[in-house]
Parts: C-alpha cells; sequence; structure tokens
C-alpha cells in the first residue's frame, strides 16, 4: 500500500480501506484525472468549473482542499471548502465525485463548532470525520457514495468496562484502523497495555494507508505511517471473545510490542510478530 502525491491530486493504492488527515488546501485550481478544476469569481461570489464548464456551486468563498482518488478507480474525489460568510461556525465542507461524464455532489455540511479531521477512502465512498464541541459525541462521520450523503454520531465516554468482544470488536470492520483509536471507550481498553503517549504514536502510525479484518477470532488492524510506510507502521488486534487488546509498532529495528495479556504463541499473535516493513 501506498500513497503517492503528484502535485495537489493523491492518488491512493490500496487494497483496503485508505486513510489520511483532513488536508490543509486553501487552492483556486486543480488538475484531476477529468481535467482542470477552477474556483472563478471574486470574494462574496464565487463559483467553480469543470474544463470550463460551470457546475452550478456559488458561494461568498470556495476552496479547493484537496483531490483523491484511488489507483486505477473510476471517480475522483474532491474535497472543497464553502464558506457562506460569517464566523459564529466553522466553515462547511462539500464533496464531489467527478468520473468520467459526470459530477455528483453532496449539499454543505459539518459541524457548527467542530473541524474537519480525517478522511477515509473506501472502493466506492469517501468519509469526512468531524469533531464535534458536543460532550455526548466523541466525533460525527459524514459518508458520501456519490449518491446519499449520512451522516452518523459516534458516541463519547463508553466506559472502559462496558467494551467486551463480539459486537464492541467487530463493529470496527471495513473501517480505517486509526478510527479505533479515536473512539474513547477503545482508548479506555488499550490503556490495559499502553499509555496515553503510546496511543498517539499508534495513531501517528497509522496514518496512511491500512485495513481492519478478521483473522481467526481476532479483528486485526495494520497501517503504516503517511508519507513513511517504509520506516513506520503499526498493528493492533483484539480478540472477539473477550475484548483483549495487542499492539505493536514496527520499525526498520524490528517490532516493539507493548506487554500484552496473551500468550505470544497464538497463530494470529505469531504472523504479527513475524510481519516486518517491507
Amino acid at each position: 500500500m501506498r500513497i503517492v502525491r503528484l502535485a495537489l491530486m493523491v492518488l491512493i493504492a490500496t487494497v483496503g480501506v485508505a486513510g489520511a488527515d483532513y488536508p490543509d488546501g486553501n487552492f483556486k485550481t486543480a488538475q484531476t484525472r477529468f481535467g482542470l478544476l477552477q474556483v472563478t469569481g471574486a470574494l462574496g461570489a464565487m463559483r467553480i468549473n469543470l474544463n470550463g464548464t460551470d457546475l452550478g456551486i456559488e458561494d461568498w468563498s470556495i476552496n479547493i482542499d484537496g483531490v483523491y482518488a484511488l489507483e486505477g478507480g473510476a471517480h475522483d474525489w474532491v474535497l472543497l471548502t464553502v464558506h457562506f460568510g460569517g464566523n459564529a461556525c466553522t466553515a462547511p465542507k462539500m464533496v464531489l465525485r467527478l468520473s468520467n461524464g459526470a459530477v455528483t455532489r453532496t449539499d454543505t455540511f459539518g459541524v457548527c463548532k467542530g473541524l474537519a479531521k480525517d478522511i477515509l477512502f473506501h472502493p466506492d465512498a469517501v468519509e469526512v470525520v468531524f469533531s464535534d464541541s458536543d460532550p455526548k459525541v466523541a466525533q460525527r462521520v459524514f459518508r458520501f457514495d456519490g449518491v446519499t450523503l449520512t451522516d452518523t454520531p459516534i458516541a463519547a465516554g463508553v466506559a472502559a468496562d462496558t467494551l467486551a468482544g463480539g459486537a464492541d470488536v467487530l463493529r470496527w470492520l471495513g473501517r480505517h484502523p486509526q478510527n479505533l483509536l479515536q473512539d474513547p471507550g477503545e482508548q479506555a481498553r488499550l490503556r490495559r497495555i499502553m499509555g496515553p503517549d503510546g496511543i498517539d504514536e499508534m495513531s501517528r502510525r497509522m496514518s496512511g494507508p491500512g485495513e481492519i479484518r478478521q483473522e481467526g477470532g481476532w479483528v486485526v488492524g495494520r497501517a503504516c505511517q503517511a508519507h513513511q510506510c517504509n520506516a513506520a507502521a503499526a498493528a493492533w488486534a483484539i480478540r472477539i471473545s473477550d475484548g483483549v487488546p495487542f499492539a505493536i509498532f514496527y520499525d526498520r529495528g524490528g517490532p516493539g510490542v507493548f506487554p500484552p495479556d496473551v500468550p505470544l504463541s497464538d497463530p494470529v499473535i505469531e504472523n504479527l510478530l513475524r510481519w516486518s516493513l517491507p
């Protein structure tokens, strides 16, 4: 898995779900695989066009934050900040899906007092993850599949002793490994074997392409660090039967294992221990 940056456009090669920090764009032009995207007009009445064709989007301010595509995929995903003026709320976002001969888009979306933190790319959809000022909400996930935009709040304050195995573990399948590290309940679970600094370091090491899948009786998340996939990576594993966690860092010098509550002879753990950086 790798992320290749070509000017503003980012091609993502992955077999699972790829994730990245939300980009700090602020561009007025961007080259996509389907042509040149341009923001035109003066502040107060900006518009956006593709290859000179107006896309019917006008607002006080429009910025292109980034253009992404799964390598070999049929679509480009364009992330926009579309500002209506004023500063009572954080400027909302918009996503465009470009394909051969078609453009679809979301309405503007966001969280008034929240920030766009992460983006997740699936073969058929993109997710934008926001922080939320509501203490009962850990984050909000906006998902766009080219047709429908959904808004899913993720509850905060899950107690450590309420997270067990079964559904609490299987719910992460199909997500990006870094998502689990942003969940307060899962942070509490991982604190059984590592401190807050370890969780922060794992999140940094999982900022690039990654995937979550079931292996034997475990749900396993693997990812590497954005732009440094050949130098730093990490994996976590949670046993489905009882929710016991395992974590490992990968460096050129070999793996670093956090003291586990599971035997290292478990076949899934042995496989994680054998893996090394490419």
